[in-house]
């Protein structure tokens, strides 16, 4: 009778089943020229990309990086254990088993074709598309219904200073990652400091039904995927216009997990399905990463997705102009989550930036104190000339950021004096260099 009432129930759970066709975000061809400058690149377009939160970028013929598993194969790495079939239900992960990279192509390779043919999903007779879109329907039949126990070991977080980074194959490509934040566009050279996955990438080794769970960068940061070798991965990403949108479906899907942890959102242990996500009029956009393939998200953008079998990927963020906006955004949103019992923790002191930025900008045009003196008399013309000169110096578009930074920056420093003043009227004693007011450690001073 119990093998009866589950059938039943399970069939019930496949009938109420609903899929959408989740639309697709948009993949870019750079020329070898446009190649040569990645952030240039993806400053370039980010007013048509980020409207999706994510896009893909395919390098031109002859120009994809010559990248592979990272050196230190014989290295032990910690993995993390997901049970697919409960991932709508946010529970945490529990760890994995501990394998060097030859071991887990091994556990990946053998349960991938273990699972395709239990399942009678071997790929012989249809396309790649076609495959793609049959793992895709698995993978959420088993998430949806959760009528079948699969579980997964996801290598994913090795800091690559430790376990070593597929680019240092190709270590000149203008693309490796290890160089995006002392690129000439990136504002993340400001924050003077190493930080694991911010400015040093992270390398991930996946199997057959592996998850990243919807999140959001840190600060609100671009993040970059490259795959270097394996199977294909399915990501999907939600732009910033969605995000209020999908933080309310969360918490309608599963308000009582919000209740015991207010933070869940921050954890990355969930993945409701974009199916669920469109019914609740949240904008979801789907793409397909195959090796040599680049993914890039934008700020503010919830993205998550899944692998198709053995594959390894690394990522690392980035900030440049077209960012600061959002940073800002970022860390009021993180105080506020504190004042409601959420924990989410800057990793970087985001008024350290500013004032760098600010810094080198006011060294900028006081070098050409000159120029400037020639227009004092006429606030226009003075303006004109600053903004000119800046135009010379900078490697990218001041008119993008100097607004937000002049406001942000005056902000800051307001904030600032207040605290020290109120430090001086409390008579507490403090060193002449005193830390910024949104500074937790770990921060870079």
């Amino acid at each position: 009778d119990g093998d009866v009432r589950r059938a039943l129930q399970n069939s019930l759970k496949q009938q109420k089943r609903v899929e959408h066709t989740v639309p697709e975000a948009p993949v870019f061809y750079p020329t070898a020229e446009e190649f040569q400058d990645p952030l240039g690149y993806i400053s370039k377009i980010t007013p048509q990309a980020e409207k999706f939160g994510v896009c893909k970028i395919v390098p031109p013929e002859g120009y994809k990086p010559k990248t592979d598993f990272p050196k230190e194969r014989n290295l032990k790495f910690p993995t993390k254990r997901q049970n697919v079939n409960s991932l709508q239900e946010g529970k945490p992960f529990k760890d994995g088993s501990r394998y060097n990279v030859e071991e887990y192509q091994k556990y990946a390779e053998d349960f991938r074709r273990n699972y395709l043919t239990e399942h009678s999903l071997e790929s012989l007779g249809c396309s790649e598309s076609e495959f793609h879109s049959n793992l895709e329907k698995e993978f959420w039949r088993i998430v949806e219904t959760n009528t079948e126990d699969v579980t997964v070991d996801y290598a994913n977080d090795l800091n690559s200073s430790q376990y070593g980074s597929g680019f240092d194959h190709d270590p000149s490509n203008k693309w490796n990652f290890n160089n995006f934040h002392q690129s000439p566009h990136s504002l993340l050279k400001e924050i003077q400091c190493e930080i694991p996955g911010v400015t040093e990438p992270w390398v991930y080794l996946g199997s057959l039904f592996t998850s990243f769970c919807w999140h959001t960068e840190d600060h609100f940061l671009y993040s970059i995927n490259y795959m270097h070798k394996g199977h294909g991965k399915t990501w999907y990403g939600i732009p910033s216009s969605s995000a209020e949108s999908f933080e309310k479906a969360m918490r309608g899907y599963m308000p009582d997990r919000f209740k015991q942890s207010p933070d869940l959102i921050y954890q990355l242990v969930s993945l409701l399905s974009p199916s669920y996500c469109l019914e609740e009029g949240v904008s979801v956009y789907h793409t397909v990463q195959k090796a040599g393939d680049f993914i890039v998200t934008f700020p503010n953008a919830y993205h998550g997705g899944f692998s198709h079998g053995i594959n390894c990927g690394e990522a690392v963020n980035f900030a440049i102009p077209e960012w600061l906006s959002y940073g800002s955004q970022a860390i009021e949103k993180y105080h506020k989550a504190g004042t409601k019992g959420e924990k989410r923790s800057d990793i970087f002191a985001h008024d350290q930036l500013l004032y760098h930025l600010g810094s080198k900008i006011s060294k900028l045009v006081i070098a050409n104190k000159d120029r400037i003196n020639a227009h004092q008399r006429n606030a226009q013309e003075l303006q004109g000339c600053i903004k000119e000169i800046l135009m010379e110096e900078l490697p990218y578009n001041p008119r993008v950021l100097l607004g937000t930074l002049l406001k942000d920056y005056a902000k800051s420093a307001k904030l600032e004096l207040h605290l020290r003043r109120w430090l001086r009227e409390a008579k507490i004693n403090v060193a002449d260099k005193v830390s910024y007011s949104n500074g937790s450690p770990p921060q870079c001073w």
